[in-house]
C-alpha cells in the first residue's frame, strides 16, 4: 500500500493558527510553591506589568521521583503537604503564628519530625511520621528521589510558583526546598541537601544519606479534596499549531489571542451572551487587555504580552493572571450580580476535579483559547515516514518548487527533510511536502493471473474470423484476518469474451464508384468488433467464505488496550500479611507470619506440555491429560474466534496452594498448629499470596474500567480440595519498605 502524503510545516518563523480548548492546561508541570502563593496570586497579578508582591524567592532545590536510576544527587526524602502552612489540613498539628506566610515553624510538624532521632533513618520515618498521626500518601510522601540541575525548571521569584521542563507522572511525587525574603526578613521552608550532610554514625551503614524532609506540591495520587490539589496550576497553556505540535519562541510582534464562548447553535463569540459582562469580551473580563502595545495601562483590544507573566516566550506559554479564570474567578467577575446564570457558564469542575473527568461536563466545557503566534520552528521537518522512496519527495514554498541539496536535505531512512535555504527560513513560508509513504508495504500479498484464449475460426485472403477469451484475476491476501473498513482486501475475477470479423467487400467500391465525384479501384473491406466483459467481485477466504466476508467498521476490540498483570513474572513477589489477620499490624516479630502457608507461582514451559517434542525431558512419564499442566488452547474458551498463526495456545499463569504447608518465613511452633509430620493444623485459618506493582496508577485518565481473568476449576483432576476464598486487592502504597 502506497498513499502520497502532504504535511504542511512552518520552516522558521511563521505565523500559525491554532485553536484548543480551555480544558487542555498543562498538567503536572505548573506548581505554586505554598498556600500563601496561592492566596496572593491574583493580587499579585492584578496590576501587570507592576507586581504587588513583598516575597522574594531566593534560592531553590527541587526533587522528584528518582526514575532514571541516577545516583548523583539522588537520596531518601520525605515530602510534608502541611510543611510550612500557618492554617496546617491534619488537625493533630498545631498552629505556631499569626503570620500568613509559610516557614518552616509556622506549624508543629516540622520540630516534632526532627526531635525525633529516628526521623533521618529511612526505615524509620514511616514509624515516626505515624506516631504523629500523618497519613501516608495524605500527609506526606517518602521517596527516592533525585535533585533537578536548575536548568530543568524555571520559577517566577515574585509570584511563587514553579514550571518544569517535563511533566511529570501521574505517580510522581514533587517536593522542593525554598529561601524567600518577605519584608527584609529570610524564611526558609524545607530542607536544602548541603544543611543535611551524610550521618557517619549509623552503625553498620557508614556514610549514608538522611533523610531530606521537604515541602511537598505533588503526591502519588491526585485527591481533590486535599489542599495539595490546588498548588498544581490549571492556568498556564502551550501553543500549539492545528496539527497539535508544540511551538517555541515566540515573538510579540503579529502575536494574537482571543478567548472565544461556544453558544450551542450560535457558534463561538469573543463574549459571553448573558452575564454582568455580556457583550464585553472575554479578554477584558479575564484581566488580560489592561494594557497597551507599550504596556501602558491603556485597554487597546488586544491580548496584554507581558514577558514572564502573561508570557513565556521561550516556552509558548499563556499564563493567566487569574488561578481559575473559566471557574471562581469568572463567577465573581461576570455573575456576581445574576448568580442564577452561573451554574451555565462557570466552568468550576475544570479546577474541582481531575482534568479527564472534567471534559465529561459538555455543558460548561465551551471556552476555547484561539490566536496566531510567529513561533521559530526547527528547520527539520520530519514525514512521519521511513524508508521514503527516492525521488518521490517534492517540496514547495510559496508555490515555487525548491531543489534538493540547494534548498533542501533528505535523510530517506529517516523519513526527515531539512531546509537548509536561510531565505526560506527567515521568510517564514510554510512549506509543503509530499511523498510517497511506504509504511505498509508488504503486509498484503497480492496475486495476479491472466489467461488469454484465442480460436481462429477462419482465416482466408478474403475473410477471417477470431473468437477470443479473457480470464484475469487479482487476489489480496490479509496479514491479519481483521481487516477495518476501506482496508478490505479482494479477490476478483474478470471474464471476457472478443469477436474479430474481417471481409473483403467488393460490392461497395462499385457502388461507390457510381457516384459523379468518387472513383477507386481499391478492395473494400469491413471489419466488426465485439466485447463483453463481466466483473465477479469476492474476498478471499481469510475474513469469510462465500458471501459472509467480514469487515469492521470500527475495531471495538482493538480500541481497549489491556495491562497484562501476568507479566513479568518476576514482578510479582510474597505477599505481606493481608490486614484482615491481627498479626499484620506487627513488624520485626516472628509472629508476622505464623498463618503463612505455602504458596507457589509459576509458568509452564510450552516444550514441557508437548508429548511430541523430542526436547521435552518430561514426555515419558508426565502426564499429559492433568489438566494441572496440559495446555489451553484459545479456541477452549472462545471457540468462534479465530486465532493468529502462532498463538493459539494461551501462556498462563499457574499457582498452587498448600494450606497444610508452612510457608517462607512461618517460624510457627506454637502447641495445636502443628501435626506430629510438622504440617500446619486449621487450614481454614491459614493463608497465601502474591502482591506486585502497577505502573499505571492514574485509572481515571487510562479510563481502566474493569478487571478480567479466567480461572480453571479445582475440581478437574477429580479431587476435591475443599473450600477456599480469594481475595484481590487493590492498595495504593507510597514506597517499598526496604
Amino acid at each position: 500500500a502506497v498513499g502520497i502524503e502532504d504535511p504542511l510545516a512552518e520552516a522558521g518563523v511563521g505565523g500559525v493558527e491554532g485553536q484548543f480548548k480551555a480544558d487542555d492546561y498543562d498538567e503536572n508541570r505548573h506548581f505554586l510553591l505554598a498556600q500563601f502563593f496561592r492566596n496572593s496570586y491574583n493580587r499579585a497579578m492584578a496590576n501587570l506589568p507592576v507586581i504587588t508582591s513583598q516575597a522574594q524567592i531566593l534560592r531553590m532545590e527541587v526533587w522528584v521521583t528518582n526514575r532514571n536510576g541516577t545516583s548523583a544527587q539522588a537520596r531518601q526524602i520525605v515530602g510534608l503537604m502541611d510543611l510550612g502552612e500557618p492554617n496546617p489540613y491534619n488537625p493533630s498539628i498545631r498552629r505556631q503564628t499569626a503570620q500568613p506566610f509559610p516557614f518552616n515553624d509556622a506549624n508543629s510538624e516540622y520540630r516534632s519530625i526532627i526531635n525525633n532521632p529516628g526521623s533521618r533513618i529511612s526505615t524509620s520515618v514511616i514509624g515516626v511520621l505515624t506516631g504523629i498521626g500523618l497519613t501516608q500518601v495524605q500527609d506526606y510522601e517518602q521517596v527516592y528521589a533525585r535533585k533537578l540541575n536548575p536548568t530543568d525548571y524555571t520559577f517566577n521569584p515574585q509570584v511563587g510558583f514553579i514550571s518544569l521542563n517535563q511533566t511529570l507522572q501521574p505517580n510522581d511525587v514533587l517536593g522542593v526546598a525554598f529561601q524567600y525574603s518577605y519584608n527584609g526578613k529570610i524564611f526558609q521552608v524545607g530542607e536544602f541537601s548541603q544543611d543535611v550532610p551524610p550521618d557517619t554514625t549509623l552503625g553498620a551503614n557508614p556514610g549514608a544519606q538522611k533523610v531530606l524532609y521537604l515541602k511537598l506540591l505533588k503526591a502519588t495520587s491526585q485527591r481533590t479534596q486535599l489542599p495539595i490539589w490546588n498548588l498544581m496550576m490549571k492556568n498556564i497553556y502551550t501553543l500549539k499549531t492545528g496539527t497539535g505540535s508544540y511551538l517555541s519562541n515566540i515573538q510579540a510582534a503579529g502575536f494574537q489571542m482571543n478567548i472565544l464562548y461556544e453558544q450551542a447553535g450560535n457558534g463561538t463569540k469573543r463574549y459571553l451572551p448573558e452575564g454582568d459582562k455580556s457583550g464585553i469580551p472575554l479578554l477584558t473580563v479575564l484581566n488580560l487587555d489592561r494594557l497597551n502595545a507599550h504596556l501602558d495601562p491603556q485597554p487597546d483590544g488586544v491580548f496584554d504580552y507581558v514577558e514572564g507573566f502573561t508570557v513565556v516566550s521561550s516556552q509558548a506559554r499563556i499564563i493567566f493572571p487569574l488561578l481559575e479564570p473559566f471557574g471562581r474567578d469568572l463567577d465573581s467577575l461576570a455573575f456576581g450580580g445574576t448568580p442564577g446564570l452561573a451554574s451555565q457558564y462557570v466552568f468550576r469542575q475544570l479546577y474541582d476535579t481531575i482534568k479527564e473527568v472534567a471534559k465529561t461536563f459538555a455543558a460548561v466545557d465551551r471556552y476555547y483559547l484561539s490566536g496566531e503566534a510567529k513561533g521559530t520552528a526547527s528547520s527539520d521537518i520530519s514525514l512521519g515516514a521511513f524508508n521514503v522512496p527516492q525521488g518521490s519527495v517534492k517540496v514547495t514554498a510559496g508555490g515555487q518548487t525548491l531543489r534538493e541539496n540547494v534548498d533542501y536535505t533528505i535523510d530517506y531512512t529517516n523519513g526527515s527533510v531539512k531546509v537548509i535555504n536561510p531565505s526560506i527560513i527567515q521568510s517564514g513560508v510554510p512549506v509543503n511536502v509530499q511523498y510517497e509513504n511506504n509504511a505498509s508495504y508488504g503486509t498484503q500479498q497480492r496475486g495476479f493471473m491472466g489467461l488469454r484464449l484465442d480460436y481462429i475460426a477462419k482465416s482466408t485472403a478474403t475473410q477471417s474470423l477470431s473468437i477470443g477469451g479473457t480470464i484475469e484475476r487479482l487476489n489480496e491476501r490479509p496479514y491479519f484476518t481483521k481487516t477495518n473498513y476501506g482496508d478490505d482486501p479482494i479477490r476478483n475475477t474478470m471474464y471476457g469474451t472478443d469477436v474479430n470479423f474481417r471481409s473483403q467487400w467488393p460490392g461497395l467500391t462499385r457502388f461507390l464508384n457510381k457516384l459523379p465525384f468518387y472513383s477507386s479501384k481499391e478492395m473494400s473491406t469491413i471489419t466488426a468488433v465485439g466485447e463483453a466483459a463481466y466483473l465477479q467481485p469476492g474476498h478471499p477466504p481469510q475474513i469469510g467464505t462465500g458471501g459472509a466476508g467480514t469487515i469492521y467498521i470500527d475495531d471495538f476490540e482493538g480500541s481497549t488496550s489491556s495491562v497484562d498483570l501476568r507479566f513479568p513474572l518476576t514482578s510479582w513477589a510474597m505477599a505481606s500479611t493481608p490486614s484482615s489477620f491481627p498479626e499484620s499490624k506487627l513488624s520485626d516479630s516472628l509472629p508476622y507470619g505464623y498463618n503463612r502457608a505455602k504458596f507457589a507461582w509459576y509458568n509452564i514451559e510450552p516444550t514441557l506440555q508437548d508429548r511430541s517434542s523430542s526436547n521435552n525431558p518430561v514426555k515419558g512419564y508426565q502426564n499429559f491429560s492433568d489438566p494441572r499442566v496440559y495446555p489451553i488452547n484459545v479456541k477452549q474458551l472462545f471457540p468462534q474466534i479465530t486465532p493468529e498463526f502462532g498463538q493459539a495456545q494461551l501462556i498462563t499463569f499457574d499457582v498452587s496452594y498448600f494450606p497444610d504447608q508452612k510457608g517462607p518465613y512461618n517460624f510457627d511452633t506454637r502447641p495445636g498448629s502443628l501435626d506430629p509430620k510438622g504440617h500446619l493444623l486449621n487450614k481454614a485459618t491459614r493463608w497465601g499470596g502474591i502482591m506486585r506493582a502497577i505502573d499505571q496508577t492514574d485509572f481515571e485518565t487510562s479510563n481502566v474500567q474493569y478487571i478480567e481473568f479466567w480461572m480453571q476449576s479445582p475440581f478437574l483432576a477429580g479431587n476435591n480440595p475443599g473450600s477456599a476464598v480469594w481475595y484481590l486487592s487493590y492498595r495504593r502504597l507510597a514506597r517499598k519498605q526496604d
